[in-house]
């Protein structure tokens, strides 16, 4: 899995790269998938906002577009799997939510907002896991098209995320609930993570055979 997530200034670095750090041993001792990060710096202290159809007060539809705009132009389309926007609690002015998860509507990537908790790095952690456990169904579906919520006989956000039935809400004891939901999903994404990193090399490898295919041209061009 690979993540580009972009950090708010106020949040310290070395904090953050520790909980990333953290976070990723922890996704990998459960499914045996490695997570890739790279990080930005980005001041989120004047973001503009909306309030949505349910509600809850969120970045502006048009910020989070030119948010992930900018990401895609150096990542493409399968470039990263994830963009995560992570802000401190100060910065943090949605009100109604921890975090949101939106797969698949800004690009071919999911886009996770997640608050930063300066003194509970629990909370940190837990809404971070949360979002992007949000995210897993849809990459599953979108590149092996194989539908989890059938496939499990339960349904993924509600269960899995949301705590329905025998699984615990992510986030509201420890922040590393359903482990065993990660497991029983981890053959699907490694195919699902690994069919997006043999898309990117392909993009690469069509990239490079134009830039060929046109010096060639030109060589051919100036011999005339």
């Amino acid at each position: 899995m690979r993540s580009v997530i972009l950090i708010d200034t106020k949040i310290d670095k070395d904090e953050a790269l520790a909980l990333l750090d953290d976070f990723s041993e922890f996704f990998e001792e459960h499914t045996g998938i490695k997570h890739e990060f790279w990080v930005e710096r980005r001041d989120f202290s004047q973001v503009p906002t909306m309030v949505e159809s349910d509600g809850d007060l969120k970045p502006t539809h048009a910020y989070r577009k030119a948010l992930n705009a900018d990401v895609h132009k150096r990542y493409k389309d399968y470039g990263t799997d994830n963009v995560i926007m992570w802000v401190h609690e100060d910065n943090f002015l949605y009100k109604g939510i921890w975090g949101q998860n939106w797969s698949g509507i800004y690009y071919k990537h999911s886009f996770q907002l997640c608050r930063w908790d300066k003194d509970n790095t629990a909370n940190s952690f837990g809404t971070l896991y949360h979002e992007l456990m949000h995210s897993f169904d849809w990459v599953v579906k979108s590149e092996l098209g194989t539908d989890v919520n059938k496939l499990f006989g339960y349904d993924w956000d509600a269960g899995a995320v949301h705590g329905d039935g025998k699984w615990d809400y992510i986030g509201r004891k420890t922040g590393r609930e359903n482990t065993k939901a990660l497991k029983q999903i981890s053959p699907y994404l490694l195919a699902a993570f690994n069919s997006r990193k043999e898309k990117h090399k392909a993009y690469f490898s069509l990239q490079f055979q134009i830039v060929e295919l046109l010096t060639t041209l030109v060589k051919l061009l100036k011999k005339k």
